[in-house]
């Protein structure tokens, strides 16, 4: 009991004769009486009422995605954008973050949620300027003496007018051309289908014409195959302009299958176009001979897209706001068993060709 007490002495001394030695031990004291006592002990630290931007990035992502989901299901725009502005002022930076850290459809539906944003941003940045542009020219006239004003109104006229002239006159040149280009392709079509023999040249018109869009070269084109035995087949494709910007996303992907058992007989796919600009996705359902001559089978997978028989070497359309595209059936074989003929297939080889509309 005595050391302890001349022990303590002499730190007491210490301290008075040493102000380093007095400062170091204050500052313990400190930190272990308000750090781990009152901090940890007695007044710990309770988050409440935090909001969505003050969560981990793995569930900022969880919360991007739901919102997304819920979009995608109700489209309705404005209590997406409200769960969306919950994150504070760098929403828009976790929103792509959130599209770039999945892929596949939850990437296509957080595009989607992002291009409607995008849209509605535009109209009211549209509205503002409107409204600033209005308020300008009201401010002005009070400003101006009446000769301004006079001056000022018939350049307006004058610009308007011409404005409204190269519309017209571009729009009837467009129409005359466009009315031109399909009497030629028609007129072209009727001769070779004056002989008997000219099938084979009629397709290879219709082909040609179908992978061609004006005069444009294509962004992209790809090709993609399916085999039997692959259960998880979901192809999809970027689609980017000169520049490399995003414009959008197409692909093919099962759509329906037949029968029991693996693996899966595939009797219908999905062929998809995604624009960014434009906020609905464009389907066409490619369906086996048999699913399509089923009306049944045709009117449950009539809500996924536009049924289409399924017939190698043919193709379709498919056209959004800025984009369009080209879905040629390069190779087809359909699969043999004890299910009905021709209702499944074992090959299916599609070309995609794609172009941005003027």
């Amino acid at each position: 009991m005595n050391n302890i007490r001349e022990y303590i002495s002499s730190l007491v001394l210490i301290m008075r004769n040493n102000f380093a030695w007095s400062f170091i031990t204050t500052f313990i004291l400190g930190v272990v009486l308000g750090w781990i006592v009152l901090g940890w002990w007695l007044f710990p630290v309770r988050w409440t009422d935090a909001h969505p931007g003050t969560l981990h990035p793995d569930f900022r992502n969880q919360w991007v995605q739901m919102t997304a989901d819920s979009f995608v299901l109700t489209t309705d725009i404005d209590t997406a954008s409200d769960r969306l502005s919950w994150l504070g002022e760098q929403s828009d930076e976790y929103l792509e973050f959130a599209r770039s850290y999945v892929d596949g459809p939850q990437q296509l539906r957080i595009a989607q949620l992002s291009a409607a944003l995008a849209s509605v941003e535009n109209t009211v940045n549209k509205d503002t300027e409107s409204v600033e542009a209005y308020a300008d020219s009201k401010s002005l006239s009070e400003s101006e003496n009446s000769l301004i004003l006079s001056v000022l109104g018939g350049i307006f006229v004058v610009v308007c007018m011409g404005g409204i002239g190269f519309f017209v006159v571009k729009n009837v040149m467009n129409r005359n051309l466009e009315r031109n280009d399909s009497n030629i392709v028609i007129e072209r079509v009727n001769g070779i289908a004056s002989d008997e023999n000219s099938i084979d040249q009629i397709d290879h018109i219709n082909l040609e014409e179908s992978n061609s869009f004006g005069n444009e070269e294509p962004l992209s084109r790809y090709m993609t195959t399916f085999l039997l035995g692959d259960d998880l087949y979901d192809d999809s494709f970027g689609i980017d302009d000169a520049n490399g910007d995003f414009l959008g996303e197409c692909g093919m992907g099962i759509s329906d299958v037949i029968g029991v058992g693996e693996p899966k007989k595939v009797c219908a796919f999905e062929v998809w176009l995604f624009d960014k600009n434009d906020v609905r996705t464009v389907t066409k359902v490619l369906m086996s001979e048999d699913a399509f001559g089923d009306d049944s089978k045709r009117a449950l997978l009539a809500p996924k897209g536009e049924p289409v028989r399924v017939e190698s070497g043919g193709s379709m359309v498919l056209e959004t706001a800025c984009l369009i595209v080209n879905a040629r059936i390069v190779d087809m074989q359909y699969g043999s068993g004890a299910l009905p003929e021709k209702s499944f297939f074992s090959q299916m080889t599609l070309e995609i060709t794609a172009w941005k509309k003027d």
